[in-house]
């Protein structure tokens, strides 16, 4: 998803040297906030529905995460088929034929599952259909908001947050009152459909220039800044693996070690990405006065203290704690990271964008899938610890990314 060359203009050496020239903002940023907001309620619903699934399918705790490597598989083909052949599909179709799709990957499972198989493919599909909503709004801010990626990137995220601390209570309430994994399924995909409609009603403006990835392309982007780009994944890699493992497990978390309900279970990760929202809100004015990289290691510093404080609690009550404070340092690290793909070419902001997707894809689906064996071998509570090894690395890796953007804006995004 490339677009034209813009005025490029170099005055300095380095990246953060590269200055170019945004195109008009056609409308405010708030137009993304339902994409990010519905986006956010989809994605995580995996994790409240986890413990439900195995134990009505018998399935063994070491291969749970076959559920989340499915869920990643989609999500890899929705990348490969978003850059390669759907360019010229308006931004706005692609979310609601998500939306439509995801209905599909929903409703069949939730119907005609008997065992784990077709739970996995339509996993598959809604992990497919969810890649889109996820994507787009960055191939519009590195259009229209290149030069305030920062605030854009964290004010996008705090309604992607807020979807993500609606979604486990929901469906942590439909499971306290008896609901099973199957109408959690249905009920997704009753809000799919009203997520179509949305979007449908929302003037969201085009990225008219958008081009199908060819090898050249590709070889452009990925040789324009290689050690940015290097250190960019790697970090992205790290800091996923730990927030995944949190994102997938965190519920079993609390049904192994303290006998939690699943309803109750489910409520912890709304507590977690609750401490993330409220992180990310306060992270924008962080923006005014610190460098990208600074904060980053600031949050992901944080998430690692909270990580290994929430793996070891004494209770319940001290785990929600915890959990709260894990999201609340975890906050500002994933919109961070995100906005160094605009201190390349606004040209490659899609496809780079879809780079650091993939990298989140394949973390994501490593380290859920890892935690499993480790906590049959050795515990839950290891196993939900082990993830502050990898956003400690972060905190180390912050330290060879550059500072500010040029001309970065004082000012907040529309």
């Amino acid at each position: 998803m490339t677009q034209p060359d813009k005025d490029i203009r170099m005055p300095q050496t380095g990246t953060d040297a590269i200055q170019e020239t945004p195109s008009p903002q056609p409308h405010s940023l708030a137009y993304l906030f339902p994409i990010t907001f519905c986006s956010g309620i989809v994605l995580i619903s995996l994790g409240p529905v986890l413990d439900p699934i195995i134990r009505d399918l018998d399935v063994p705790l070491s291969q749970g995460g076959i559920l989340a490597a499915g869920y990643a598989a989609g999500r890899v083909l929705a990348l490969l088929v978003l850059n390669l052949f759907l360019a010229r599909v308006p931004l706005k179709r692609l979310v609601v034929g998500a939306a439509l799709l995801q209905v599909v990957g929903f409703i069949v499972p939730a119907l005609l599952a008997e065992g784990l198989g077709l739970v996995v493919g339509g996993l598959v599909v809604v992990g497919a259909a969810a890649t889109i909503p996820i994507v787009v709004p960055v191939i519009w801010i590195g259009t229209y908001a290149k030069h305030t990626a920062e605030r854009a990137m964290l004010l996008i995220l705090i309604f992607f947050a807020l979807g993500v601390v609606v979604s486990p209570l929901a469906i942590g309430g439909a499971l306290a009152l008896g609901a099973g994994w199957r109408w959690v399924f249905v009920g997704e995909a009753v809000f799919s459909v009203l997520m179509a409609v949305v979007v449908t009603i929302l003037p969201l403006a085009d990225v008219t220039s958008r081009e199908n990835i060819r090898l050249r392309q590709l070889r452009e982007a990925l040789t324009h800044d290689p050690r940015l780009l290097a250190a960019l994944l790697l970090a992205m890699f790290l800091y996923i693996g730990a927030e995944h493992i949190l994102n997938i497990w965190l519920a079993e978390f609390q049904v192994e070690t303290f006998g939690a309900s699943q309803g109750a279970a489910a409520v912890a990760l709304a507590v977690f990405f609750g401490g993330m929202m409220v992180g990310r809100f306060f992270s924008v004015r962080l923006t005014r006065y610190l460098a990208a990289s600074r904060i980053l290691a600031i949050s992901s510093a944080l998430m690692a203290v909270f990580i290994v404080v929430t793996a070891f609690a004494p209770s319940f009550v001290v785990s929600e704690i915890c959990i709260f404070l894990s999201g609340l340092g975890a906050s500002a690290s994933y919109p961070m990271l995100s906005s160094y793909v605009n201190r390349f070419p606004a040209k490659y902001s899609g496809l780079l964008y879809s780079t650091v997707t993939l990298v989140v894809i394949v973390s994501g689906a490593v380290f859920a899938y890892a935690a499993g064996p480790v906590a049959e071998s050795l515990g839950m509570r290891t196993a939900l610890g082990l993830a502050a090894v990898p956003a400690a690395a972060v905190v180390a890796l912050s330290f060879l990314l550059p500072g500010r953007a040029p001309d970065a804006a004082r000012g907040g995004a529309n």
